[in-house]
């Protein structure tokens, strides 16, 4: 107990302490070549420890809908495809040898290639993210199996009715062929081919759409040296930037049950929420952080499943895109609570979106959490320059991260309130339940 009580009192001092001045993360050294290419750094040698991430603006959005999975095969095979001078399974030999770990990701925006190792073995690490980024082998056998492994991950999501309601929810508030809902399909797998990577990858792998960030025990006059010598004669064709054009902040109410032989029920429910750089961002944070944010003092957790026992796992979540962002409502129940624990959420909702009856201690407790959750979230370098790197090449303002313990200590009562009239919509609810 008295261990509980000095954690909450040294949460509750960094909670004062980031109301009154800025949350000050490490200095991150930033260069942009002249080719638009960026290159963020932060050197840190407590730890004999090296990790560089390529983030490449580009992603799932940007696919063609009949190709829905094409930058998740494309980031694959980047990763296990080898180079244009080395074969897949020598290369596997390399990095094996080296204890070089390399990954490629793709998300809607954003494709990520990154390694990682001992700073013994930066120099080699850093030379294996240039050849996959700039000189992929595209190995024909590695792509198909690539897209095998994929079709077989797709069979077994059909068995997952966590992924099985959150596809099928985001499908009912956006639409079917929405870039935020679309999911691959054994179809749209089977109509990639080698030449749609090559061309994805040389439309939208430019230097002036990436940005390498770097952290950890390296020299940063070494790695600014490597990277002009690597893509500083590269330059960067001219692309058009895809525009998503901003939904309507209009719902109406969709319900869909999916059968499965299930022994509980997997509920989501909400609706479109706000826009990327909405100016009540900060409000809406902790409007759903207190709605549905804590697993058991929120007021669904409290209610539903502290005080009524009624949900395995309840919470409430949030989003933002260019389109508009999604607000959903996860709850995990027992199949004869089900109806019952609709009604209940139905009713947190109408009691917001009409009473907005949010209290000071509810908002003050709310801005704590979030504001040590936050700071406590950059526990390393490494992250700290890998979401600077992520959010400026989104179009976040600069000073986004550093300012957001300040944004959120500012909301005021209010503003909260307000937000609760103006984006909670019951009557636009969609929801969707996967159980028998």
């Amino acid at each position: 107990m008295k261990f509980k009580m000095i954690l909450f009192a040294f949460f509750s001092l960094m909670a004062s302490a980031s109301s009154l001045q800025a949350w000050n993360p490490p200095p991150i050294t930033r260069q942009t070549l002249p080719n638009g290419f960026q290159l963020y750094l932060l050197e840190d040698h407590e730890l004999p420890l090296f990790e560089a991430q390529l983030y490449i603006r580009v992603g799932g959005a940007y696919e063609p809908a009949s190709l829905t999975g094409l930058s998740d095969v494309m980031a694959g095979l980047l990763e296990t495809g080898g180079t244009t001078t080395m074969k897949p399974q020598d290369f596997d030999a390399l990095l094996d040898s080296k204890s070089i770990h390399l990954s490629g990701q793709s998300g809607k925006e954003l494709t990520n290639l990154s390694v990682s190792s001992l700073s013994s073995q930066w120099k080699e690490a850093l030379q294996v993210l240039g050849d996959v980024a700039l000189h992929p082998g595209w190995n024909e056998e590695r792509f198909h199996l690539g897209v095998s492994r994929y079709k077989e991950g797709l069979r077994r999501d059909e068995d997952e009715p966590e992924t099985i309601v959150a596809r099928a929810f985001r499908k009912a508030v956006y639409g079917e062929d929405h870039p935020w809902a679309r999911v691959p399909t054994l179809k749209s797998l089977d109509r990639i081919q080698i030449k749609n990577l090559k061309e994805f990858y040389s439309t939208w792998f430019q230097p002036d759409r990436m940005l390498l960030a770097v952290a950890g025990d390296f020299s940063s006059a070494e790695v600014k040296k490597w990277v002009t010598e690597w893509i500083g004669d590269k330059k960067s064709s001219p692309v058009v930037q895809p525009e998503w054009k901003l939904l309507p902040f209009e719902n109406k109410p969709f319900d869909k049950k999916i059968k499965k032989k299930l022994t509980q029920t997997y509920i989501k429910a909400g609706h479109l929420g706000l826009e990327r750089f909405n100016k009540d961002e900060f409000a809406y944070a902790l409007l759903q952080y207190i709605l549905g944010g804590e697993p058991f003092t929120s007021r669904l957790g409290a209610d539903i499943r502290s005080d009524q026992g009624l949900a395995y796992t309840v919470f409430s979540d949030w989003d933002a895109t260019p389109a508009r962002g999604l607000f959903s409502i996860y709850v995990q129940t027992r199949v004869d609570a089900t109806d019952t624990v609709l009604k209940k959420v139905r009713g947190h909702l109408e009691r917001l979106s009409t009473q907005a009856d949010v209290t000071p201690e509810e908002l003050g407790f709310a801005q704590e959490a979030l504001i040590n959750k936050y700071i406590f979230g950059f526990d390393s370098p490494f992250k700290v320059v890998f979401f600077q790197a992520k959010y400026d090449l989104l179009g976040f303002p600069r000073d986004y991260l550093k300012k957001y313990p300040v944004n959120i200590q500012a909301v005021t009562l209010e503003q909260v309130r307000a937000v609760a009239k103006k984006y909670i919509q019951p009557d636009g609810l969609k929801t969707v339940v996967v159980g028998p």
